[in-house]
């Protein structure tokens, strides 16, 4: 009798605990996915990305028009503005220019190409690795939005700039010890830092609820 009542108890037990994984589930799979609200809203005027690199920290230098493509085509892809121009037409006036030694402002580039608005992201910092041998990529960036019309700043507002950071968490450490394998990961980290400057400006997923929680 006494085993028997000890086999009831025990089997009560794991039916509780099975109901609480199985409750704990179904509020996972219906809870909401965190969201982030859009930093500024972008007017809906001709637009372009301008990415700044005076600092030659993009090597090589083709990942500033990788950042900017990302940056053009997740806006297009989330209807933020109807128009956006290429980043090629802005970088090639910004070079042309620049070799002859008459650099523009960042509203006269806009001008250039046609622009109302400029997103101008000034890199500060890009690195795959610290030490030379582990990856630990981070890339830095300052960005500010510019009305070309009215010549002056949309945002931020009370800043100088706004800080946008970059980094790679799920990257094999040891991932830097080739030059392909470099320029994968550094073309991979542009994008990465163009998807984090676009997110500025629409409502975005910030991740599952609890999805960095360890299972017991």
């Amino acid at each position: 009798m006494i085993r028997l009542c000890i086999a009831l108890v025990a089997c009560l037990i794991c039916c509780g605990l099975q109901s609480c994984n199985l409750m704990a589930g179904a509020s996972y799979i219906l809870s909401e996915e965190p969201q982030q609200e859009a930093v500024y809203v972008l007017p809906d005027v001709p637009t372009v990305v301008f990415v700044d690199d005076r600092r030659n920290l993009l090597h090589p230098s083709r990942l500033r028009r990788v950042v900017a493509d990302s940056i053009t085509e997740l806006l297009l892809k989330e209807n933020v503005v109807a128009t956006l121009i290429s980043p090629q037409d802005i970088m090639r006036v910004s070079a042309a220019k620049d070799r002859y030694g008459d650099i523009l402002s960042i509203g006269e580039l806009g001008k250039a190409v046609g622009a109302s608005t400029v997103i101008y992201v000034e890199m500060t910092a890009f690195a795959l690795t610290t030490d030379g041998q582990t990856a630990n990529p981070v890339a830095n960036s300052r960005v500010r939005v510019i009305d070309v019309d009215n010549k002056t700043r949309l945002f931020p507002t009370a800043e100088a700039s706004y800080p946008v950071v970059a980094t790679m968490s799920k990257v094999d450490p040891y991932n830097v010890h080739s030059i392909a394998e470099m320029r994968k990961l550094a073309e991979e980290l542009s994008k990465e830092l163009g998807k984090n400057v676009s997110e500025i400006f629409y409502l975005h997923y910030t991740g599952r609820l609890g999805e960095n929680l360890k299972r017991k």
